[in-house]
């Protein structure tokens, strides 16, 4: 099997190259897996962000328009006193 250092060699090669792609598969699975996790993670702060909008938000938005409606009858009976 083993004749010349030549052999030796394509062997060495061989295995190096088996190794090599075995390390790189289980990288990538493993870079798989962070990033399907990074995603649920991901997914459920946009989740929070909706309900803080839906909550928070949203309530000062509305507040917000009222007093830009009533404001001007506010500073009318303001500048009557």
């Amino acid at each position: 099997m083993v004749t010349s250092a030549l052999d030796i060699l394509y062997l060495a090669l061989a295995i190096a190259a088996i190794v090599l792609t075995v390390f790189i598969a289980i990288t990538l699975a493993y870079v798989i897996f962070i990033l399907r996790d990074a995603s649920k993670v991901i997914s459920d702060v946009e989740e929070v962000v909706d309900r803080v909008n839906k909550i928070i938000v949203t309530p000062f938005k509305f507040i917000e328009t009222i007093t830009s409606y009533v404001k001007p009858f506010i500073n009318k009976v303001i500048k009557k006193k």
